[in-house]
């Protein structure tokens, strides 16, 4: 199983380097499942959103281009990918 590591980055970078790599990964041919940890933390972090609340709204917006399962720990989100995503480096993309 490959693993993504987004502990210690804003949500902004951390959503950005999730499409990368995960782009990566696809076009690489793998197409397991990806261990996401992204931490748990408490909803917000010194009043930004944190990476969890982020990637799984990003994750339910494009649901045609990959699968997701929560796993027991709240800081791991399992993806699964079907199809390339697209990177749009927009503020908006993200939110």
């Amino acid at each position: 199983m490959k693993e993504i590591d987004l502990h210690h980055m804003n949500s902004e970078d951390a959503l950005k380097i999730f499409v990368i790599k995960y782009n990566i990964l696809f076009k690489e041919g793998y197409r397991g499942e990806i261990k996401v940890i992204h931490g748990y933390g408490s909803g917000t972090l010194l009043s930004t959103d944190i990476i969890r609340t982020k990637l799984r709204i990003f994750l339910k917006k494009n649901s045609s281009s990959l699968n997701f399962r929560l796993d027991l720990n709240p800081g791991i989100t399992y993806v699964k990918p079907i199809k390339n995503l697209e990177i749009n480096t927009s503020k908006k993309k993200f939110k």
